[in-house]
């Protein structure tokens, strides 16, 4: 942008009444870390009384085909190829962005400057990588007229995209993030551990101390996100554990995203009396309430299953992204990673057996580990 456009653009926000601070939430769906992290912050702000706009997926609202089409693609090559995706996350790692380099989206850049002349925020937080890049193009490095905050929220294998040279704050889930971002160049005093926002409720629902022994019915959790064959095989293991363990198991199935696909997979293979379900608003109690989770180690299960003390094993990781998130759980000692049905089954029944001696032992970790104030930590940056 020239000089006089970025002049006035600074002075059209600046341009607000003193009683109507507000702050701007932005994020995408590309994988659901990202939105869930949105989320959390927009919770904590309205519970501070704090003006906010909600989750804005400014990409969705400028090109709403084009970024479904791009969203529905990104879940299909995660799943199905990961090894592309591998290549696709290394290729973000050399690509230029930001404000030295061809701007590839003049639409999203435009489009971006009628949000922020529209909304005038004060503090703008951002869940995605690509917006401060979009930031650096329209301000450069100057001094912006609004306080910014990138909030990364994987962990430990941060991708380059992440960074900008936008004046602005990072928020991190932890110190190995917050090394990271040092050694690749972001001054320290931009960085901030937060931890991951994940919803308040965690805070609420969670159990506030260890058990003593195993619970008489043990829950078990299961968020299927694999090939339609890996989730079968998985199905198939556990249905065969809960009717021979002596243990008693009950098993909550939740598919989200993949009901449409698995729907048919889940309800033939389900061990007899399962809970199952697509889409749901509950998943905070439905974690806090559960004794141990299967699924992948996206930014958001992890956290939330770490917020709300619940063990995980982890049945999937998409390469390059997922790979911090699923070390940051097994060093704390809080989940294990098991990448096949048969390891699964072994990891649930090692966890259970000698009175759950194991499983006990990593619930307590999970309650040392568990930091469920991320979410307020990152609205009071903003403030």
């Amino acid at each position: 942008m020239e000089l006089k456009q970025i002049r006035n653009l600074k002075d059209s926000i600046k341009e607000r009444r003193p009683d109507n601070r507000l702050v701007s939430i932005i994020s995408a769906s590309f994988g659901d870390g990202h939105n869930t992290a949105a989320k959390g912050v927009v919770e904590a702000l309205n519970s501070l009384n704090i003006k906010n706009t909600g989750l804005v997926d400014l990409l969705e609202h400028i090109h709403p085909t084009t970024m479904n089409f791009l969203s529905n693609g990104y879940r299909t090559i995660t799943t199905k190829w990961p090894n592309v995706w591998k290549k696709l996350y290394n290729l973000a790692e050399r690509v230029p962005f930001g404000d030295g380099s061809y701007d590839f989206m003049p639409s999203i850049t435009n489009g971006f400057c009628e949000y922020l002349k529209e909304t005038k925020p004060d503090a703008v937080i951002s869940t995605y990588p690509l917006y401060g890049h979009i930031i650096e193009r329209i301000f450069g490095t100057g001094e912006l007229p609004f306080k910014f905050i990138t909030m990364i929220t994987d962990s430990k294998s941060i991708n380059k995209s992440w960074f900008h040279k936008a004046s602005g704050q990072f928020a991190v889930i932890d110190q190995i993030s917050a090394d990271c971002l040092v050694k690749n160049g972001i001054c320290s005093d931009r960085v901030h551990i937060t931890g991951f926002p994940v919803s308040p409720n965690f805070t609420k629902n969670c159990p506030k101390k260890p058990e003593q022994e195993l619970p008489s019915v043990f829950r078990l959790l299961y968020t299927p996100t694999s090939s339609d064959k890996k989730v079968e095989s998985i199905l198939r293991e556990l249905n065969n554990l809960i009717e021979s363990f002596h243990q008693e198991i009950s098993m909550t199935i939740v598919m989200g995203r993949h009901s449409q696909r698995l729907e048919k997979i889940v309800k033939r293979m389900a061990p007899k009396g399962s809970t199952i379900l697509g889409w749901t608003k509950n998943m905070s109690n439905l974690i806090c309430e559960s004794h141990l989770m299967i699924g992948k180690a996206g930014g958001a299960s992890v956290q939330e299953a770490m917020a709300s003390a619940c063990p995980m094993i982890i049945d999937s990781i998409i390469p390059g992204q997922e790979e911090g998130n699923a070390e940051l759980i097994t060093n704390k000692g809080s989940g294990m990673v098991a990448l096949n049905a048969k390891e699964i089954r072994f990891c649930v029944e090692k966890l259970l057996e000698n009175h759950g001696k194991d499983w006990l032992k990593v619930r307590r970790n999970c309650l040392i580990n568990r930091h469920p104030e991320a979410a307020f930590n990152l609205a009071k940056m903003a403030i």
